[in-house]
């Protein structure tokens, strides 16, 4: 997984993968929606941050999200498995994680992906 072009780590679904093997199903949340709930560093919150709904810049072009909204794609469950060889999935570079984007190939990092039109946060959870 790549943040801002730069490699910062292997997921745990490699890990998983390679211990399990056909067993294991990794599958990708996000949301085309123009907000999302984030995560903010804070020492003097019960467990280390706070969380707050934030803003995000339209989808990135090759991302996951641009994909579906270009597709008209609402909530859905897409089955990447099936699709791997079609150009157009090949073209998946880039997926929202939280406000950030992550690059990768999606088809090949994950199984499936579960799109959500929308994002929200529970009352009373923020900062």
């Amino acid at each position: 997984m790549a943040y801002d072009g730069h490699l910062t780590t292997l997921p745990m679904g490699r890990h998983l993968h390679h211990a399990l093997g056909e067993d294991y199903v990794a599958l990708a949340l996000t949301s085309a929606a123009e907000h999302t709930v984030e995560m903010y560093p804070d020492a003097d919150a019960p467990l280390g941050f706070t969380i707050a709904d934030t803003a995000l810049a339209p989808p990135e072009p090759g991302s996951v999200e641009a994909a579906a909204l270009d597709a008209g794609i609402g909530l859905a469950l897409v089955d990447l498995r099936q699709a791997r060889h079609r150009d157009r999935l090949l073209d998946l570079t880039r997926i929202r994680a939280q406000s950030g984007t992550m690059t990768m190939p999606v088809a090949d990092a994950f199984d499936g992906v579960l799109i959500s039109p929308t994002a929200t946060m529970q009352d009373g959870l923020g900062a």
